[in-house]
């Protein structure tokens, strides 16, 4: 596959996930120029690995197909931000924080967790999940996870 046809797959899968290419680039750590030359076709070059780091952010694999999924993102997301806590966030309450952008007191800890020390590919699926299963577009669920990452004094400088 050429770099051009990858590029298409990268701005369809962006758009659907309501990532804009500024977002996007800062999750990959490229910069927005980049993020736009791939997406229109006029980048003749990308490194392996940071082509592979972008694909991963959006669930692609290399080959840009959507990755074969084994569990779910929520699930797995609120089982990473629970590790170190007493108190269980489950995929249902992660799934209503997402979608309101609201988190209970109890729960900011987790959230914090979440947004600082969880991987990348697996928030931006939890956040296309919780925007699926809520009918919320992404856009808006990406905002309420800037929002509440600004309020928490998020350390991860992508939000």
């Amino acid at each position: 596959m050429q770099l051009r046809e990858v590029g298409m797959h990268v701005h369809d899968k962006r758009k659907a996930l309501g990532i804009s290419q500024a977002q996007l680039a800062k999750l990959s750590g490229l910069s927005r120029t980049t993020v736009n030359q791939l997406e229109s076709g006029a980048l003749e070059d990308l490194g392996y690995t940071k082509l592979n780091h972008l694909l991963g952010i959006l669930g692609l694999s290399l080959d840009a197909k959507t990755k074969a999924k084994k569990s779910s993102a929520l699930k797995m997301a609120a089982q990473t931000a629970s590790t170190s806590y007493k108190k269980i966030l489950t995929s249902d309450v992660l799934k209503n924080i997402l979608k309101s952008g609201v988190i209970p007191d109890d729960f900011k800890p987790h959230v914090m967790t979440l947004l600082d020390e969880t991987p990348l590919q697996l928030v931006v699926s939890a956040i296309h999940e919780a925007s699926v299963e809520t009918n919320t577009p992404a856009k808006t669920v990406l905002k309420h996870v800037s929002t509440m990452a600004k309020n928490l004094h998020a350390h991860r400088a992508v939000w």
